[in-house]
């Protein structure tokens, strides 16, 4: 009987497949990927920028290489690529993914569905917007970079610098913001200045294929401001003829839907800020009477500035910040609470209280 199971054993061993991994020295390691339109009409023009390993960490100065294929399949496009390599091509370390504007005020559908299918990229992937085209933007090499794409890693990341005109999109949460009703999908707008340098201070906002709005830079702030907690960055106000600037230490956003059974539904924001004084264009010396009269009219600054983004948001009827989300969590009836949001939407009044307490006057020394 022994015999027989380690015969079957040994036979079943003999099936398996062996093992297909490749060293590190036979692999080309994609960090991003560029989705543009292509030349012919329903053509892509796919753009891959690779890191090249040199086996030496003390090396500072990696290799780079971009390859461009177009067709009208992504798939197929990065097929013919693997033609052109010695190696093989490696998507584990590629963290973004460009669409050119031109696709994304098109159709951004196709390209979000192949990347959320694809075994062999991650769900986490940044998904960004390229002016005026995704190549454009991984051909961008700052003089600082010294990894090929770390530039772009380390800004949609966050584990760089922490700019408050930034938003982090990934490929998971643009997936489900197309599809959930009462929620649109953002997406940041990287813009290549020369050769060395990108500039990333604006967002698009899309309805659920495309592009219908872009936001401005100080909107993408006050955007941020709302939608994510202790922002750092500065904002102004002007008290008795006098700007000054504080920065924001800590801050929050909150609001509530509500529903009368007469009159408008209404949404009231209420935004806390703790700040510090950081900038002003007197000498005179700020008294704590006077950081009290900053924070007033800050705060009027404040009110007026995020009013006027939601109602240019809501003209536009889409809903980033998902406040029909919100609403239907909180009426359960699933055939109806999505048409009457609807409804509701195109008439809401907004309200907006802002509580800044700016706590330090700076130091003067």
């Amino acid at each position: 009987m022994r015999r027989v199971l380690a015969g079957i054993g040994i036979t079943l061993l003999l099936l398996l497949p062996g093992c297909d991994f490749k060293e590190i020295d036979l692999r080309i390691f994609v960090l991003a990927i560029g989705v543009d339109q292509g030349a012919e009409e329903g053509n892509f023009k796919i753009s891959l920028k690779l890191a090249i390993p040199q086996g030496d960490v003390t090396k500072i100065d990696e290799k780079m290489q971009i390859l461009t294929e177009e067709s009208p399949s992504i798939s197929e496009a990065l097929r013919r690529m693997k033609s052109r390599v010695e190696k093989e091509l490696d998507y584990s370390h590629c963290k973004s993914i460009i669409l050119g504007e031109e696709v994304a005020r098109k159709d951004i559908l196709h390209v979000m569905d192949w990347a959320v299918r694809r075994r062999d990229i991650q769900l986490i992937i940044n998904f960004a917007i390229g002016r005026p085209e995704a190549l454009q933007v991984l051909k961008v090499r700052p003089e600082s970079e010294r990894i090929p794409s770390n530039s772009l890693i380390l800004a949609m990341s966050g584990q760089g610098t922490e700019s408050p005109f930034i938003s982090s999109v990934y490929s998971y949460q643009l997936m489900r913001n197309v599809f959930e009703e009462g929620i649109d999908p953002i997406l940041p707008i990287i813009e290549t200045k020369g050769e060395k340098e990108f500039l990333i201070d604006k967002i698009a906002l899309l309805n659920n294929e495309k592009i219908k709005m872009v936001l401005t830079p100080n909107e993408t702030r006050l955007y941020n401001l709302l939608s994510r907690p202790n922002l750092r960055t500065n904002l102004p106000a002007h008290s008795e003829g006098i700007m000054f600037q504080y920065y924001t230490e800590r801050s929050s956003s909150h609001y509530k839907i509500v529903t009368p059974e007469q009159g408008k539904a209404t949404i009231r924001y209420h935004i806390k800020i703790k700040g510090i004084l950081e900038e002003s264009s007197s000498p005179d010396l700020v008294t704590h009477s006077m950081l009290e009269k900053i924070a007033v009219a800050g705060e009027k600054e404040l009110e007026v500035d995020i009013l006027a983004l939601l109602t240019k948001i809501q003209a536009s009827g889409l809903d980033p910040f998902g406040w029909g989300l919100h609403y239907g969590a909180r009426h359960f009836n699933n055939d109806t609470e999505m048409k009457v949001w609807k409804e509701l939407y195109s008439k809401l009044d907004f309200q907006v209280k802002a509580d800044v307490d700016i706590k330090y006057s700076g130091m003067i020394r």
